[in-house]
């Protein structure tokens, strides 16, 4: 352990090195944050014990009992059949963008927006392809709006209520429930009305063919096996017909432990050689058909027909598959489905289908057993992209109870009798008795990842301000802060937490602005939660990258963006988001 002399130097390596490993995004996010929390105890910076009585802190209890309590009402209420009323009667893409804009940041401002936005993709991309509006003009948008509609409230989104931990952990007065609404419906106002004239303009067209292209249609490395009895084991690549193929590419053959890439025509083809090819999902029946004794490498696993269907999935963000490859998984055995194609938008990747470390955002295609779909509803490794939802049979007594209790919570909540929290253990209390949320479905949406994060996050904020670094960089970034103009001081600390947000996750962004934020509430006469304020609505600009922001990675592939897509847009809604927010706070605070 280090002298406490020594602690403010470690505490800045320790956040540096977090900073850096992040931004260049060679490790899954949990796992750079707990080798850093290691860090900060082992270097003596922070208590261990401090540590672990950062589970009892009431902002992460009250992170997962949201968690919980959307995705119980998520999977009892329809909010597709919702949607189809709501939406009736809309035609062009600028009405579109205003009601689906409006109605995701009203659902985003109370519950998690990553169900929110996972119920809207299927219906965003058929509502465009079924009115020839390529997809890539409001997928974005859809984004974008469940980011701004977090905003609006505390619980909006989990930037707000990790902030306020802090806030309560330093002995200040926290935030209120609302302090976020007034700026965050205005942002939310002026932000869909920007998306609604801008985005069918500047969004580029990645639907050429748009009447010719399907949901499912990608482009991705397919794994196939030589039978031992195919007629084509002793001919080359020519002879067997598997040059020019038609939309479909044969890219390397695995033999044993050789792998030959490129593969030249007059390769001549042996038994159990494993081809590997680059193409539509469309034509995999066709070439299997076309080209004897060839067949998905997994065929046999699942006995499959010329009728089978194939599930294609987005690794999710907090995926426990991340870095991780097939094999190490047990993927078979935990999910009954193998993977028979893999795409990763604007990588090259090679290798047998199993040994492939699989990313975040990689859209994997699936061969699925009978259990699949309920292996995977335990988990929140992927997210289908399928137009199917299920929802809980309830009588409809249990639905008016729970709304008559949640209303009732509110509204003594509202008036002081309860407090937050208590507001949210009522309603979850309520959830269970009407069996709305079930054991199964709190093992799916608790991620040990977020808990991490979270954790870590409170004991680098604690440990940057109780070893004097948060001062040390307040003295040093802001110098001369007595003589800058409060307007001045509060840009900074908003430019700095946004574009800290925009590398790292929105959750880290806040973690490190907030000593400094702290430091300057304590040392300058502006309001401090105006000074929070900004850090926590900087965190929160998440537009001009994809992997800002959760929704963001989740509409990239559908919408086949890229990343220049992201940040030409996503900066002109960050200028008129940050112009907004700062309009707001020197009006109403300054």
């Amino acid at each position: 352990m280090l002298s406490p002399e020594f602690h403010s130097l470690a505490s800045l390596i320790i956040i540096g090195g977090l900073i850096t490993v992040l931004v260049a995004d060679r490790f899954k996010t949990s796992l750079v944050f707990l080798f850093a929390g290691a860090a900060l105890i082992i270097s003596g910076v922070h208590k261990s014990q401090d540590f672990i009585e950062g589970l009892s802190n009431p902002s992460i209890i009250k992170i997962f009992l949201l968690i919980v309590i959307t995705a119980g009402i998520n999977e009892t209420f329809d909010l597709a059949t919702f949607l189809n009323r709501l939406f009736k009667g809309v035609k062009g893409p600028q009405g579109f963008i205003v009601r689906m804009g409006a109605t995701v940041a009203s659902l985003s401002a109370f519950m998690n927006n990553t169900p929110v936005v996972n119920v809207m993709i299927p219906y965003v991309y058929q509502w465009g392809k079924a009115r020839n509006i390529a997809p890539s003009k409001l997928l974005m948008p859809l984004s974008f709006s469940a980011i701004m509609g977090g905003v609006i409230t505390l619980i909006g989104t989990s930037t707000n209520l990790l902030l306020n931990g802090l806030i309560v952990d330093a002995g200040l007065q926290p935030l209120g429930f609302f302090d976020f609404t007034g700026p965050g419906l205005a942002i939310t106002i002026i932000g869909i009305i920007v998306l609604a004239l801008l985005a069918p303009i500047i969004l580029k067209d990645r639907d050429e063919h748009s009447q010719d292209i399907v949901v499912n249609q990608r482009e991705y490395l397919i794994e196939m096996r030589l039978k031992n009895s195919s007629s084509i084991i002793g001919q080359t690549i020519e002879e067997a017909g598997l040059r020019n193929l038609e939309g479909i590419f044969l890219t390397e053959i695995i033999r044993g432990k050789r792998e030959l890439a490129p593969v030249p025509p007059t390769t001549v083809l042996e038994k159990d050689d494993v081809l590997l090819f680059a193409g539509d999902t469309n034509l995999i029946t066709s070439i299997t058909n076309r080209i004897d004794g060839l067949e998905l490498s997994k065929a046999t696993e699942f006995n499959l027909t010329d009728n089978t269907s194939y599930v294609e999935a987005i690794v999710a963000q907090n995926s426990q598959l991340d870095r991780k490859n097939a094999k190490e998984t047990g993927f078979r055995q935990k999910y009954d489905a193998a993977i028979i194609g893999i795409h990763r938008r604007g990588e090259k990747v090679s290798g047998k289908i199993g040994s492939i470390d699989l990313r975040i955002g990689d859209v994997l295609l699936m061969v699925t057993g009978p259990r699949f779909m309920e292996l995977s509803a335990k988990s929140s490794d992927f997210i289908i992209l399928q137009e199917h939802q299920t929802y809980q049979s309830l009588p409809s007594r249990s639905k008016w109870i729970f709304w008559i209790i949640s209303f009732l919570g509110i509204a003594l909540n509202i008036i002081g009798i309860i407090s937050f929290l208590e507001l949210l253990l009522l309603i979850l209390a309520t959830q269970v008795g009407t069996k709305m949320v079930y054991l199964n479905l709190i093992k799916r949406v608790l991620s040990l990842d977020l808990l991490i994060i979270l954790l870590v996050s409170l004991s680098l904020g604690d440990s940057l301000i109780s070893s004097g670094a948060a001062k040390l960089i307040t003295d040093n970034l802001f110098a001369g802060a007595s003589s800058w103009t409060p307007f001045g001081l509060i840009s900074l600390v908003f430019i700095t937490s946004w574009l800290l947000t925009s590398f790292v996750t929105n959750v880290a962004a806040v973690s490190i602005i907030f000593p400094i934020a702290y430091s300057l509430a304590l040392s300058s006469s502006i309001p401090y939660s105006a000074i929070f304020l900004s850090a926590a609505f900087g965190a929160s600009c998440s537009f001009i990258t994809p992997f800002a922001y959760q929704t963001n990675l989740m509409v990239m592939e559908l919408g086949k963006y890229k990343f220049n897509d992201f940040f030409k847009f996503g900066l002109i809604i960050s200028i008129i988001y940050t112009a907004t927010f700062l309009s707001y706070i020197k009006f109403f605070y300054l």
